[in-house]
Parts: C-alpha cells; sequence; structure tokens
C-alpha cells in the first residue's frame, strides 16, 4: 500500500485499535462498513518509512497533518498497551457495563445515571448492557449488589448473578421490602445499586417512598363557627423525575362522624417536589358544633392510593363563641359589647366579634351571641 492512499483513506476513517495485538480495524464510514484490518507495522511501514526516501522527504510537507494523526495514534496504541479499547474520533471506551431500570425516561442509562423513583412493595427490573468497543457481548457474568438505604433499625445488603444474553444485556429483578417492623424507616431512602464484570462497573441510584404524598395539611383559620368558613391549606410532594397525575380527595366530618362536607379533584398535576394548594369550605349551619376532621386522600388513576391519608382536626364553634372556648357566656357577650358599632380600621374592631361576617358589628351580633347563651361544644 502506498503511503498516500492510506493516509487518505485513514485521516478520514474511524479505528477499533487493539494494542495488545497490535492491530487497528479502520472503516471509512460511521457505519463500520468497508473494515480493513492493519497491524502498527504496516501503518509504520506504509507511513513512515517512505519518508526516509527521496520520494518522501519530498511529500512530507503536504502530508505532514495526517502523518501527525497516525504517530498520535500509534502513541495511544502504546501507552493503553495494557487495556485494549475502541478509539472512536479520539476517545478511549473498550469494556463497558451499564446498569439501569424499568424506568423510562429516566431508566438511569448511561454511566452513573440516576434511575426514577420506585414505590413500596414495587418490582424493579435490572439490566446491565455489557458492551466492548460499544458492541454487545453475551455469556459475560455480572454481579448486582444491591443496598437499601441506611437506616438504626435493619439495614438491606443482597447480591444477585445474571449472564448477558445475545443482545448484551444481563436481567435480574427484585421487589421492594416493606418488614413488618418500621418499614418507612427501613425502606424509604435512597436505594444504590452496583453491577460489576472482570473490567468493569457501573452505578445507579433511586429513591423509594410514597410518590406523592400529603407532607403538610391545616386549618388556616382556627375554630371557624357553624354557618362560618374552613380554609385548609396543604402541600403535597412529589418524588418522582415527572409530574404526576392524581384524584384528590377531601373528607369534612363532625364530631358524630357525619360527613358535612367535601370535595373531589380528578386528574391534578402535581409537579416534582412540592405543590401548594388551598380550599375553602362553608360549614353548615345544621353541623353539630366540636371536634371535627378534615381527611386528604390521593388516588392514581386505576383508584390505588399513592399514600396513607392525610388527617387533620379542627374546632367548629357555636355561633356566638367569640373567644372559641367551646361555649357561650357572659365573656363572649363582653367582646361582642365592647366592639359594638365598630367596623375595619376602627380602634375597637374586633373580627372575631363579627359573628354575621358583614364587617360590621351591630345589634345582630348581639342577638346572635344571645341567642345561644349557655351552649357548650360536646
Amino acid at each position: 500500500m502506498h503511503a498516500r492512499s492510506f493516509l487518505d483513506r485513514f485521516s478520514e476513517s474511524i479505528c477499533l485499535c487493539y494494542p495488545e495485538t497490535s492491530r487497528c480495524e479502520c472503516s471509512y464510514n460511521e457505519d463500520t462498513t468497508g473494515i480493513e484490518v492493519f497491524s502498527i507495522k504496516d501503518i509504520v511501514e506504509t507511513s513512515i518509512s517512505p519518508i526516509c526516501g527521496r520520494e518522501g522527504r519530498r511529500s512530507l510537507r503536504k502530508d505532514r497533518p495526517r502523518l501527525t494523526m497516525v504517530l498520535a495514534l500509534l502513541i495511544i496504541a502504546i501507552l493503553y498497551r495494557v487495556g485494549a479499547g475502541l478509539l472512536i474520533k479520539g476517545e478511549l471506551v473498550g469494556w463497558q457495563v451499564d446498569v439501569y431500570t424499568q424506568k423510562a425516561p429516566h431508566s438511569g442509562v448511561g454511566l452513573g445515571e440516576p434511575s426514577d423513583a420506585f414505590a413500596y412493595q414495587e418490582n424493579v427490573f435490572l439490566d446491565a448492557n455489557v458492551t466492548y468497543n460499544m458492541y454487545p457481548v453475551q455469556n459475560i457474568l455480572v454481579s448486582f449488589q444491591v443496598f437499601g438505604p441506611p437506616n438504626p433499625k435493619q439495614n438491606v445488603t443482597f447480591a444477585m448473578s445474571a449472564s448477558s444474553g445475545s443482545t448484551g444485556i444481563a436481567q435480574t429483578n427484585f421487589t421492594i421490602s416493606w418488614p413488618e417492623k418500621d418499614p418507612e424507616t427501613v425502606t424509604f431512602g435512597n436505594w444504590t445499586v452496583f453491577a460489576y464484570i472482570q473490567n468493569a462497573s457501573d452505578s445507579l441510584v433511586f429513591r423509594v417512598g410514597w410518590i406523592v404524598e400529603v407532607v403538610s395539611l391545616a386549618a388556616a383559620n382556627a375554630d371557624p363557627p357553624v354557618g362560618g368558613w374552613l380554609a385548609a391549606q396543604l402541600s403535597l410532594r412529589n418524588i418522582a423525575m415527572t409530574p404526576k397525575s392524581v384524584t384528590l380527595s377531601m373528607v369534612l366530618i363532625d364530631h358524630s362522624g357525619t360527613l358535612i362536607g367535601g370535595l373531589v379533584v380528578e386528574n391534578l398535576t402535581v409537579d416534582v417536589e412540592d405543590t401548594n394548594l388551598s380550599y375553602t369550605f362553608q360549614i353548615p349551619y345544621w353541623v353539630s358544633p366540636g371536634v371535627a376532621t378534615l381527611n386528604v386522600s390521593l388516588l392514581a388513576a386505576n383508584g390505588a392510593p399513592f399514600c396513607p391519608s392525610a388527617p387533620t382536626t379542627f374546632l367548629i364553634t357555636f355561633v356566638g363563641d367569640v373567644n372559641g372556648d367551646g361555649k357561650v357566656d357572659i365573656t363572649d357577650l363582653a367582646m361582642a359589647s365592647a366592639a359594638f358599632g365598630s367596623y375595619p380600621g376602627h380602634p375597637r374592631w374586633d373580627p372575631r366579634a363579627d359573628v354575621s361576617k358583614d364587617n360590621r358589628i351591630d345589634i345582630l351580633d348581639i342577638a346572635r351571641v344571645s341567642a345561644n347563651f349557655g351552649k357548650t361544644s360536646p
């Protein structure tokens, strides 16, 4: 082979170099067709030796850029003689194993990439893609080592192995544990998976927990009276890497167990991390005063719960229980009388005495307090 023709083709090629055998395979397009095999001896003889002759010296200046690239490849081949690899546009590859899960599009494909989150008792399917010089390799034994989140109760650790198939992928699976004692402490948190072959390894991390859960729930206005309004504020958390659609169910129950209100919001989108919401409910006039409960549930499309229900309690007071102590007595009547004739901005304005909620304290408010005088909560 003439030096000029070799350099012309080599400068446009992609080469697979195997330093331990001192050979390179070079193709002239991206799909690796037209592969031609050269030994390092061939490269030296066809690209360097002619330079020693008169014609070689005459063409040295013209071929110098391409010759420089050939020499650089020779140096890299020598430096990496111990570990063979694929040299594609300057990158050495060699053996690789890439472990990932079924959670596309965030499955963890790519070295060191994390996977999307899992729920308790969900099946985890692990794939390990074994390649050499970016080509799949079968019959390679892969070990999978799994480590649960560190905790003071019980640390989950186990290992499995599987061989790669014709596509170069080794597969295994397990189910997220849910022990009888302290299940959330043992199971919830970051899990780590390591995949090992003889010459390479990879790892991925995924989170386990309630995929969507209620992290806070409160009655924004304390002790709403009969006929008044309850302002509920809640915060939802999504630990997945993509937004989730949930059905939000809120139920109000009075102290006797009677359903007094609620709502259902379908196809509610919960963004990644936290979503803050607020809803307002009117307390019916026929409700029995006392400690009531607001219960929130989050459901998936199939009706299964995303997490346990979240309850909170609040006090439904009598109309006229100005100070919210569960009874209407002389103190409430005195507070309403002291604010009589006031309005927002007035020095004596007390919004608690505005029983009728019309932004003024008049004879109607005094009458409502008097009407319930002597009543107490159950």
